[in-house]
């Protein structure tokens, strides 16, 4: 269960990060200037100022491996939206594929956290979450390597 949360993890990040990248290329064919681009940014940030309190909630509710299902499909979702967007052209459809993007992105997160606060007690847990977020982090060193 741990290996398969941190591998949801690089996949958040490698999609989090994939506006970045392709900035050149989706102003162009969108005719975006940057502060149009930074709303791929601003959208995701916006709900998760508060979305990760309610997720906590949400957790201590339905337990930790079902929520962190439940925020990777709404992940997985938002970005089939954004995908199908730039496959469109659609600036607007992007926009709204980053927000659901967005609705499960941190939240999952805390889902994470509370898995390994769970598995691992006393002087591991600080490596522990070190370490996960290291993992995590890979996913934006592989989009930036691959990601024209």
């Amino acid at each position: 269960m741990l290996a398969m949360a941190c591998f949801y993890m690089v996949g958040s990040n490698f999609c989090y990060d994939n506006p970045g990248p392709l900035q050149t290329q989706l102003e162009d064919q969108l005719h975006l200037d940057n502060t149009h681009f930074s709303m791929f940014y601003t959208v995701y940030s916006l709900p998760n100022m508060i979305l990760p309190l309610l997720g906590g909630i949400l957790l201590d509710t339905i337990g930790v491996r079902m929520g962190l299902i439940f925020f990777c499909a709404v992940l997985t979702i938002g970005q089939m939206i954004f995908m199908f967007g730039g496959y469109a052209n659609s600036y607007n459809e992007m926009i709204a594929g980053r927000v659901v993007f967005g609705l499960g992105g941190e939240s999952m997160q805390v889902a994470q956290s509370s898995l390994i606060s769970q598995w691992f007690k006393g002087k591991e847990m600080a490596f522990a979450l070190g370490l996960n977020l290291s993992v995590a982090r890979l996913g934006s060193v592989i989009n930036g390597i691959i990601v024209p």
